[in-house]
């Protein structure tokens, strides 16, 4: 039995929750499935591998959640003490991440 994973929500300066706004603004099966998603990143963590999450280098990985009304992106990163920190939230419009999700994530992770 591995032990699980703490995840986490990016907090703003100003006690803002970006990642929290978006999953809040699902519909209600969408939120179930990307919930799922989560919780099989908190059992799993840095044993998690494609087609469910990828490194996306510079120590980010995303969260890959398939649904009719995404695809949904979750942006995240590892911390020391098993934590995982959930940094962006998007749908996913294009083949690549567009370089200002990857820079939004890259300027919320923790130095």
């Amino acid at each position: 039995m591995s032990l699980r994973w703490e995840v986490d929500d990016y907090r703003g300066p100003h006690g803002t929750r970006p990642v929290k706004a978006f999953l809040d603004g699902l519909a209600a099966p969408a939120k179930a499935k990307v919930y799922a998603a989560l919780e099989m990143l908190a059992a799993e963590g840095n044993r998690l591998r494609l087609p469910k999450s990828r490194a996306l280098g510079d120590g980010l990985f995303e969260i890959r959640v398939a649904h009719p009304e995404g695809p949904f992106r979750i942006i995240y990163c590892f911390q020391p003490g098993r934590k995982i920190l959930l940094l962006h939230a998007f749908v996913k419009r294009a083949e690549q991440i567009p370089a200002q999700d990857l820079e939004l994530a890259s300027d919320r992770k923790p130095d």
